[in-house]
């Protein structure tokens, strides 16, 4: 005889209990939601160290401690392979890749890859890679904090929300910079013909003027150029108006979505408390009459008992 069990094998349940403690979204499971909140901070405060322990080691009176920064970044680097490693197992359970090949190919492993790969292709192929090349790419460490960041992930999501919008105000700017150019290059050309000898170097002070930072390296002279850039930096301040507020009312709307769905939710909860208390109630009340009708019936039980038994007892 066989016994079936609906219970999961170990190596399944596994690979999905590490699964969902490397992601950061909130369980309902109190003792899940722990240790990915352990995982995830500790993670996250591993990137941000390393990135300062990065921009440290090139303070020159930080150069005896060389070796404990080495130390440090290869304990990282043990860390986040072995984080990599269980990613790469757990890919079955992204719905939204199809093959291991999608998934590794995501932004997400490929910024993983770019940290981890050129040290462990030095550490077994020494002096294969240029030094700096891999002190280059210690930069991405920092991309990988937006997996561990809310926040974050919501400026993103919005982005490429408003794709659309952001790149039409996007080509407004352009427009702006490649109309600036062109007509401080035909003001300037003949009174600075060094600093503005084609379109192209006058685009250099159409983008530095629109963003409104001014370097003062490129200065027009004539008249029509004095009144080019001050048009320029007037529309500067409105063109970049333009992404800001698109990116600030997306961003709040998302904030408020989010806060009328609690407020929401909240309420039906209210409402289903309100309904259980009100059933709650009512059932009192007709357990009470059940009661008081038992005891009515048992009063009058009692009576035809005593009533029996006098009758009974004067009749003998």
């Amino acid at each position: 005889m066989t016994h079936t069990t609906d219970q999961k094998p170990l190596f399944s349940s596994l690979r999905e209990y590490v699964f969902i403690t490397l992601q950061n979204t909130p369980q309902e499971d109190t003792k899940k939601c722990t240790v990915q909140n352990f995982i995830n901070r500790f993670l996250y405060i591993l990137i941000i160290a390393n990135v300062i322990a990065m921009i440290i080691q090139t303070i020159h009176s930080f150069q005896p401690y060389k070796e404990y920064f080495r130390i440090f970044e290869n304990i990282s680097l043990v860390i986040f392979s072995i984080e990599y490693l269980l990613r790469l197992w757990t890919y079955p359970f992204h719905k939204k890749y199809k093959n291991l090949v999608s998934f590794i190919l995501s932004p997400v492993m490929v910024f993983d890859a770019l940290v981890i790969l050129p040290h462990i292709i030095n550490l077994f192929i020494p002096n294969i890679l240029d030094l700096r090349i891999l002190r280059i790419l210690r930069i991405f460490r920092i991309f990988r904090l937006y997996k561990y960041s809310n926040t974050i992930n919501k400026i993103i999501d919005i982005t490429v929300r408003h794709k659309h919008v952001l790149l039409s105000a996007f080509s407004f700017i352009m427009m702006g910079v490649f109309t600036s150019a062109t007509l401080i290059y035909f003001a300037e050309k003949d009174a600075q013909p060094e600093l503005f000898s084609s379109i192209p170097q006058a685009i250099y002070w159409a983008v530095i003027t629109i963003s409104t930072v001014g370097y003062g390296d490129f200065t027009p002279v004539t008249d029509i150029g004095k009144c080019i850039t001050i048009c320029t930096t007037i529309l500067g301040v409105a063109i970049y108006a333009l992404p800001t507020s698109i990116l600030g009312a997306a961003f709040y709307a998302e904030l408020m979505s989010k806060e009328s769905y609690k407020i929401n939710a909240l309420q039906k909860e209210n409402d289903h408390l309100q309904y259980l208390l009100k059933d709650s109630k009512r059932e009192m009340k007709i357990l009470r009459d059940m009661i008081k009708k038992d005891r009515e019936n048992n009063r009058e039980t009692q009576k035809n008992i005593k009533r029996k038994f006098l009758h009974f007892f004067f009749k003998k």
